[in-house]
């Protein structure tokens, strides 16, 4: 299994406008797309500092939304609140207890 963890700073009096899109949008995009499993979302109301984490069935698949630029359309949405450029990374997933 293999995660995209991406690391934001929001505006922080747009954090609910931006929990509503991920939930609204967002997660069930990754669900809906091949190879998508699900996504976390870890959020600091105090500093406006976000963590996206969607995890993928393998890392093919997790290359082809990258590439195909869904992780962008997905990214976008979020664009006017953002601070500054999201920090993104790719990894696997060594161990899961939830």
């Amino acid at each position: 299994m293999e995660a995209r963890v991406i690391t934001v700073l929001m505006d922080v009096y747009r954090l609910d406008e931006a929990i509503k899109i991920y939930e609204e949008t967002v997660a069930p995009a990754v669900k809906l797309r091949e190879g998508g499993i699900g996504t976390l979302l870890l959020c600091d109301r105090r500093t406006g500092r976000g963590i996206s984490i969607s995890f993928w069935e393998d890392r093919e698949k997790l290359l082809e939304a990258q590439e195909s630029g869904f992780m962008q359309e997905q990214i976008k949405r979020f664009s006017a609140m953002l601070i500054g450029a999201p920090d993104i990374e790719s990894m696997e997933v060594v161990h899961k207890d939830i």
